[in-house]
């Protein structure tokens, strides 16, 4: 597992992108990210981008998305690999878009975490892991581009009209509550942290336990054939990248799913197409979500 590259602070407000900027210099990220009921719209999840981002965008055309009222939820890995990387900090800079920070990400701030690479170590770097596409950028986009991976935070937590819904890039550590993991990720636990974005404990052992204390959580990083359900844990991410350079949708697809959809909707099989859309088609779900958790 890799170290993260994250600055964490101690304690952080109840919500907002960052904390207030301060005499000392530009604020803070925050490792986690809250976020109120939306009484205006509908909030979605999207799996991992890696640069797909027409992808996204006939995604939302298809549920019918509305920027002024609905909210667009990512789990990380917004770049690398496939063919629209750069626009990356375009897409995390649209007030309806919150991401946490995916493995890819942090790879960058890792690179980066000291100033800037050596050009021969960023050549080496890049080289690896569908990165090349950094190469391509002016200095200037690329120190925009850190800044917004740096912004990202570790974990989101969002209300919803059936419960609280997580988020993350991997995983949440076996064992823990979601209380207990949001508490040690604002306590700058790094080996919690490195787990929530490179983790495959949980999937690879098919752990169906899932993470007591929060209603859903949603998780990408392990590419599935369709959306996978483990105890209260949803792996979303369906391999877009892979469908897109291959130009085949049964490489991979991406999946955008509303997050209080009942849970047979998430279950279904997908009908071919490189675009997934998860919703309620009957009117949305009622009622809490499943009890689908257990203490270990």
């Amino acid at each position: 597992m890799r170290r993260a590259a994250f600055p964490l602070p101690t304690s952080a407000p109840a919500e907002g992108r960052a904390a207030p900027a301060g005499p000392a210099g530009p604020a803070k990220p925050l490792p986690v990210r809250r976020m109120p009921l939306n009484e205006r719209g509908r909030d979605f999840v999207v799996g991992d981008i890696h640069g797909c981002f027409d992808e996204v965008l006939a995604a939302l055309k298809a549920v019918g998305f509305d920027r002024a009222r609905d909210r667009l939820f990512s789990v990380g890995d917004t770049v690398d690999r496939g063919p629209g990387s750069p626009r990356a900090r375009r897409f995390l800079s649209q007030p309806w878009v919150h991401a946490v920070r995916g493995n890819h990400e942090d790879m960058f701030l890792e690179l980066y975490a000291q100033g800037e690479p050596h050009p021969v170590a960023l050549e080496f770097a890049t080289a690896r892991n569908g990165m090349g596409w950094w190469m391509d950028l002016p200095v200037e986009s690329r120190r925009g581009m850190i800044e917004s991976f740096r912004q990202l935070p570790v974990a989101i937590e969002v209300e919803t009209r059936r419960g609280t819904v997580g988020l993350v890039h991997a995983e949440v550590p076996a064992g823990l509550t979601w209380q207990d993991f949001l508490a040690r990720v604002e306590a700058g636990d790094r080996k919690v942290v490195e787990a929530c974005l490179w983790g495959r404990g949980r999937v690879g052992h098919q752990d169906d336990a899932g993470v007591v204390g929060v209603g859903r959580l949603f998780v990408g990083h392990t590419p599935q054939e369709r959306p996978v359900r483990l105890g209260n844990v949803y792996y979303v991410d369906t391999g877009c990248v892979f469908g897109v350079l291959d130009r085949d949708p049964g490489k991979g697809r991406m999946t955008v799913a509303d997050l209080a959809c009942a849970t047979a909707v998430l279950h279904r099989a997908p009908d071919g197409s490189i675009v997934d859309v998860r919703i309620d088609e009957d009117g949305p779900a009622d009622g809490p979500f499943g009890a689908y958790a257990r203490p270990r």
